[in-house]
C-alpha cells in the first residue's frame, strides 16, 4: 500500500459548498428583503470566488475579504447595509449548511478502514467548526485542520507544514492529498513535495500538475 495518510480538502471535495452557499446567501437576502433570484446568487458567488483568490494570493486579510464581498454585492445591487453585519449573519447561516456531497460518506467510511483520513479546509473557524460538528463524516476524520485556527492558509507551505507537524505519518511519500482546487490544495501539496489527486468535478481541460485526476471523489478507491 503507497499511501497510509489521506489530506481532504473539504468544500466542493466532501461537502457540497455550492449547496451551502446558496442557502446561506438565499436566507441572507430575505434577511435584507431582498429579492432572491439565480441572477443575484450568481453575482454573489462570483464576487465570493474573486475574493478568495485574493486571499490564497495573500492580497487580503480575511476580515477584508468578507467585509469586501459584501460591499461590492450590496452595491452592484443598489442597496445600502452594513457589510460587516451582513458578513457576520452569513457565516452563521453557512455554519448550519454542512451537505455532504453524493458518495463522500460512504467513501470515507471505506477508506478508514486502510487510510487515516485528515481534513485540510481554508474556510472560516466559526463556519466549519459549525458545519462539521454534527457531521456524520467525522466518524472517520483523524483531525481537521482549519486554516483560520492555524493561521496560515492553503497553498502557503507554512499551513502544509503546520498540518504535517501534527498527523502520525511523517513520510510525505505516503500523503496523498485530495482536493478541487488547483490554486490550494493542488499547487500547495506540490510546494511541499506531496503527491496529489485533482477532483475535476467540472471536467475542466487543463494541465493540473497532479499526481492523478479523478472526476468526483468516489473514484479515489480505484487509483488507492
Amino acid at each position: 500500500m503507497k499511501y497510509t495518510t489521506l489530506l481532504f480538502d473539504l468544500d466542493e471535495t466532501l461537502f457540497d459548498f455550492s449547496k451551502s452557499e446558496k442557502y446561506a446567501i438565499d436566507k441572507l437576502m430575505e434577511l435584507y428583503k431582498i429579492p432572491v433570484s439565480e441572477e443575484k446568487r450568481r453575482l454573489y458567488s462570483e464576487i465570493n470566488a474573486e475574493k478568495w483568490r485574493k486571499l490564497e494570493r495573500g492580497e487580503v486579510t480575511r476580515a477584508e475579504l468578507g467585509k469586501e464581498r459584501f460591499d461590492d454585492f450590496f452595491a452592484a445591487l443598489g442597496v445600502a447595509a452594513d457589510a460587516v453585519e451582513a458578513n457576520r449573519s452569513y457565516m452563521n447561516f453557512l455554519s448550519q449548511a454542512g451537505f455532504i456531497l453524493d458518495g463522500a460518506l460512504e467513501t470515507c467510511r471505506t477508506l478508514s478502514g486502510k487510510y487515516s483520513l485528515y481534513l485540510i479546509t481554508n474556510g472560516a473557524s466559526v463556519v466549519q467548526h459549525g458545519r462539521l460538528g454534527g457531521s456524520p463524516i467525522m466518524r472517520y476524520i483523524k483531525e481537521a485542520f482549519i486554516s483560520e485556527d492555524i493561521g496560515f492558509n492553503k497553498p502557503q507551505k507554512e499551513y502544509f507544514d503546520y498540518v504535517l507537524a501534527h498527523i502520525d505519518e511523517k513520510d510525505k511519500s505516503k500523503m496523498l492529498v485530495i482536493g478541487d482546487s488547483l490554486s490550494s490544495d493542488i499547487a500547495g501539496a506540490i510546494n511541499s513535495g506531496i503527491d496529489s489527486c485533482w477532483v475535476n468535478r467540472k471536467n475542466a481541460d487543463v494541465d493540473s500538475g497532479a499526481t492523478y485526476t479523478i472526476g468526483y471523489v468516489t473514484e479515489l478507491t480505484e487509483i488507492l
